[in-house]
């Protein structure tokens, strides 16, 4: 079977060049991230078994984000994630997938971390592959959706996702949706008396819309109630998950 990281390389490979045909410039790279050695005096990661770990996984989580804030050209999947942060972003996207892989139905709910085990597979896919600011128009997200959806749609198929948390507002689980609906024939279901979780039974599939993790929220609101509704999914029964 061909690796996950070939099968990224070939397709950012294709999207570069209809990227740069387009006009547009700073395409960043995402996808799996490396959970290697620390290199590079601590700033990046070498790739290490996120494969096999990604593939053996029950729950196989996606983070849907707008775009790469300032990080024009980078790769994502090399930066030296999982070790100890500051960062509201990368502490809310370590404690989601963290909630998310570890809680049950019946559970506690899992105290938020400032770090990440290396056991988990974190996958993080931009809608926008153009670097911006600290802030990014909707209608600059919806114009590269537009232009590189089937794209999009093909690094979904590279990892096959499970559990689809859309970082950002409900817009970003709109764009999530019409992508799944233009290029498959799944359609998502809105659990009852929740504004968080949508899903496929068919296909066995979870889409949860979130708040983007730098909210201005409280740990409750962006923390607790997104695992909240995921346990009340699960107690639901639907599908295992």
């Amino acid at each position: 079977m061909e690796s996950i990281q070939n099968r990224e390389n070939k397709l950012f490979e294709q999207w570069e060049k209809e990227f740069y045909k387009n006009g547009d410039s700073g395409f960043s790279y995402d996808g799996l991230i490396f959970n290697g050695e620390l290199c590079n005096d601590s700033k990046n990661r070498d790739s290490g078994n996120q494969e096999e770990l990604w593939y053996n996984a029950k729950r196989k989580v996606l983070f849907f984000m707008k775009d790469p804030n300032n990080n024009e050209g980078e790769d994502y999947r090399s930066w030296g994630l999982y070790q100890r942060t500051k960062s509201t972003f990368f502490r809310f996207i370590y404690s989601w997938l963290n909630g998310l892989s570890t809680v049950s139905a019946d559970s506690s709910i899992p105290p938020m971390v400032k770090e990440l085990e290396r056991s988990l597979p974190l996958c993080i896919v931009n809608a926008k592959k153009k670097s911006g600011g600290s802030t990014v128009s909707y209608s600059e997200v919806y114009e590269h959706v537009e232009k590189y959806s089937e794209f999009l749609w093909k690094q979904f198929e590279i990892y096959s996702p499970n559990i689809i948390v859309c970082g950002g507002s409900w817009k970003m689980a709109e764009i999530a949706k019409e992508i799944y609906e233009r290029y498959s024939t799944i359609k998502f279901i809105k659990m009852e008396n929740s504004n968080w979780i949508w899903y496929s039974t068919e296909k066995k599939i979870l889409l949860i819309d979130s708040y983007h993790p730098g909210a201005y929220k409280t740990n409750e609101e962006k923390y607790d109630t997104l695992i909240e509704h995921f346990q009340s999914f699960l107690k639901l029964n639907q599908f295992d998950l």
